[in-house]
């Protein structure tokens, strides 16, 4: 039997991952990762797991992945545009769907081998031995209604700002998947 379980993790506080329900066929491989991932990324990300089949969506033409990983920082904002008429306090985010490494061939024919010139399209951000890594230009620094301190999370922006605010992020995770290819 597979339960569905979500995984809780602040990168920032945390030394354990929390689990909040048990028994699913990749939940160990699934920690590992998330405990290697904590120890690269920088000082004040924290990050969601999700792994509840239904709930972690996709991008056109890809399955749903094994699990997604949120990751915002509240200590670090940018002024972007995020809604018609002015600049907003924005957190620094990113998305990545973890998808298991044997539908590489299939994501690869949808994603193809060029970046996405779409903000919505997939791309390949990243691959490890278990997994490869598909994120979308429109999930850095995404605009999502709802609050998170003092600012919004998300603002779909790719100004200089806002691209600095997460480069430290996209930087260990590209290392991340390097170490562990």
């Amino acid at each position: 039997m597979n339960l569905v379980f979500t995984i809780l993790v602040s990168f920032a506080t945390a030394s354990t991952v929390h689990c909040l329900a048990a028994d699913t066929g990749s939940a160990p491989r699934i920690e590992i990762v998330v405990a290697a991932i904590k120890k690269s990324i920088p000082k004040g990300w924290t990050c969601t797991v999700i792994i509840e089949k239904g709930k972690m969506g996709h991008p056109p033409g890809l399955e749903e992945p094994a699990f997604r990983l949120d990751f915002v920082n509240t200590n670090l904002t940018f002024h972007g545009e995020v809604l018609p008429g002015g600049a907003r306090p924005t957190y620094a985010n990113f998305r990545l769907h973890f998808h298991d490494r044997s539908e590489r061939d299939g994501i690869l024919k949808i994603v193809g081998p060029t970046p996405a010139t779409s903000g919505d399209n997939p791309i390949v951000f990243g691959e490890t031995k278990d997994y490869i890594l598909v994120s979308s230009p429109s999930w850095q620094n995404y605009f999502v209604a709802g609050k998170f301190g003092r600012g919004n999370w998300g603002g779909g922006s790719r100004t200089e700002e806002a691209n600095k605010a997460v480069a430290p992020l996209l930087d260990a995770l590209k290392a991340y998947c390097r170490t562990n290819s």
